[in-house]
């Protein structure tokens, strides 16, 4: 199979491509667009807050859709038809008023939310061996998401779309035509039909929150917790700051694609660092990396500086965010890794970013406009939740670290497609919001 297995890799790998170009076409600018709207810091807080409110929805209503009753590549093709939809009404400029924009991005995520996990659930199942080849798959996102940054920005640039006050309507029409074109490509992806399991998800889930006892996992889930209190302030308030300080807002996206760098370098180099630092090591290392940056922009330093320490976040994130949760997939049972990813994201991607993105807006608010002292706030909470991490985690020695899982166990049936994989509504990856 070796012609056509090359080529359904391929397919896979523009899937995730076109799903994180989308979003990172225009959630770079959405700060900047919705300021330019006139909306405050509190309303900016809540419209970011869609996202993590969406999230919610995952495990209840699509996941549950496409484990069950629907093909994957037919939800995907029906989901972004909607998106598209969505995103060419915000281009037109329908909706400028706080509750309105609310309602449509929370619109939006609900529909869209599950589509990161769907895909990636789709590619788990047509991958013959997903532990070693999934990140390669997974790798195109990136590259998918700073392409799309790169190309908003030369556009806006070339059509002079660079003052304050006129919004980027233009991000949004990239967006709507990539999601048109995803929609299209979805349908010539592998058939993926539901798994149609049964009672398996719930005990599943009963036995990961079992595992919450031990303190390793809770300490680290307390922790993992916090830190999501801080990085909705990196896309929330960081491009504001940026144009605040002189940057040309058509380069506002490019700008930030700089931390998406690092997420591309850790995909090589975390087996490394997890054999020479332990978790431990890897983890503290992603908090201090956050911490260093909100810190070198709490001191208000030159435009330069600022620019500089955006590979910071890329560091934090695939440090703690990445390197979390394969930690937690190291510490479950094979048939309970899906649940105990489920716990995780319903504490980070759910709450903690719910929580944060509301923090976010009402510091910003609290703050005058564009004011670096915004940023001091997550810096001071990274800094209490290093110490605190380095004091209380204490990895289990006793505990067998299970990175790799064997492919015996989920052969590739004869239409090609995994049979026994974790359920699209526990799968997880991890955020796009940076």
């Amino acid at each position: 199979m070796g012609g056509s297995y090359a080529r359904t890799r391929w397919r896979l790998a523009g899937m995730m491509a076109l799903i994180y170009a989308i979003q990172g076409a225009f959630w770079p600018l959405l700060a900047v667009h919705l300021r330019d709207l006139g909306i405050d810091g509190r309303g900016r807080g809540w419209i970011f807050a869609t996202l993590a409110l969406g999230s919610f929805a995952m495990p209840l209503g699509a996941g549950q859709l496409v484990d069950r009753l629907m093909p994957a590549q037919r939800f995907l093709a029906l989901a972004y038809v909607v998106g598209t939809a969505i995103l060419a009404t915000l281009a037109w400029g329908v909706s400028v008023t706080p509750w309105s924009l609310f309602a449509w991005f929370l619109a939006y995520w609900l529909v869209m939310a599950p589509t990161t996990v769907i895909g990636a659930s789709l590619a788990f199942r047509n991958l013959a061996n997903p532990q070693k080849e999934f990140a390669g798959v997974r790798l195109w996102g990136t590259i998918g998401w700073m392409v799309s940054g790169w190309f908003v920005s030369l556009l806006m640039s070339h059509l002079g779309s660079s003052r304050a006050g006129q919004g980027a309507y233009e991000a949004f029409w990239v967006a709507a035509g990539l999601s048109l074109v995803l929609s299209v490509y979805s349908l010539t992806l592998p058939h993926t039909p539901p798994l149609a399991v049964g009672a398996q998800t719930a005990s599943g889930l009963r036995a990961a929150v079992a595992m919450l006892r031990r303190r390793e996992i809770s300490v680290f889930l307390r922790t993992a917790f916090c830190v999501c209190l801080t990085t909705p302030f990196i896309y929330q308030v960081l491009p504001t700051h940026l144009e605040s300080r002189g940057l040309p807002r058509a380069w506002i996206s490019t700008a930030m694609t700089l931390g998406q760098v690092p997420e591309i370098a850790a995909l090589a180099v975390l087996p490394w660092m997890f054999h020479r630092f332990r978790f431990q090591g890897t983890l503290a290392l992603g908090i201090a990396a956050l911490a260093v940056r909100f810190l070198s922009l709490a001191v208000d330093p030159p435009l330069w500086v600022v620019l500089a320490g955006i590979p910071l976040q890329g560091i934090g994130v695939a440090c703690f965010t990445i390197g979390g949760q394969v930690f937690m997939d190291s510490r479950a049972p094979a048939e309970r890794r899906a649940g105990a990813q489920a716990i995780l994201t319903v504490l980070t991607t759910g709450i903690g970013s719910l929580l944060g993105s509301v923090l976010a807006g009402e510091i910003s608010t609290w703050f005058s406009r564009d004011s670096a002292l915004v940023f001091l706030i997550p810096c001071l909470i990274d800094v209490a939740l290093l110490i605190y991490f380095c004091a209380r985690f204490r990895p289990d020695c006793a505990t067998k670290t299970q990175v790799d899982i064997t492919d015996e166990a989920h052969p590739l049936g004869n239409d090609g497609v995994r049979g026994s994989v974790a359920l699209t509504g526990h799968l997880v990856t991890e955020s796009t919001d940076g």
